[in-house]
């Protein structure tokens, strides 16, 4: 849990070195980004942003944390009825989970050398969305759909692939400061 403290306010302080942007609290309903997540987003132009948030998944109904990533470009920002609508945006994200008990950066010892398996505590893959913010009222709902890096590949390589284990949708609220 500290890791992600640590990782979640460098994230922030980066951010905020640009200078005048917006700024969203975000909770998410969040897919591969966790059962959900809380976080923020950070706008240094309309078509450019990042978001940092934390995610909780359950591995036997335990709760385990990570640590999520995003970069997202919008190239249409589409005024619509007062609001504001970006129909697509493209991103790329990373994930990096926090129990060091069930994913790895490199093999466990246990194998016969460092790289025997893929890591698994940082996942890495592509992001499409689709965000609609109300005025007045300053928030926004989106909606995502996240490929993994194994899914990229495995949908070149494979025509036998499983898409639940590659392909994950997310439902976001956001609050825009």
């Amino acid at each position: 849990m500290q890791n992600l403290k640590v990782i979640f306010f460098l994230g922030v302080f980066l951010c905020s070195l640009h200078g005048r942007a917006d700024w969203r609290a975000i909770v998410e309903r969040a897919g591969f980004f966790g059962k959900y997540s809380l976080g923020v987003s950070y706008e240094w132009r309309p078509e450019h942003a990042v978001d940092f948030s934390a995610g909780v998944y359950q591995i036997e109904a335990q709760d385990y944390y990570q640590a999520n990533f995003v970069y997202r470009y919008s190239r249409w920002n589409v005024p619509f009825y007062g609001h504001n609508w970006r129909p697509l945006q493209f991103g790329a994200f990373a994930v990096y989970a926090l129990d060091r008990d069930r994913y790895f950066l490199q093999s466990p010892g246990k194998y016969p050398y460092g790289d025997y398996y893929d890591e698994t505590a940082l996942r890495y893959g592509a992001e499409f969305s689709s965000t609609l913010t109300f005025f007045p009222s300053r928030l926004a709902v989106a909606l995502r759909v996240r490929i993994f890096d194994n899914g990229l590949i495995a949908i070149y390589n494979n025509s036998e692939r499983d898409i639940q284990y590659y392909v994950s949708s997310g439902l976001s609220l956001q609050y825009l400061f």
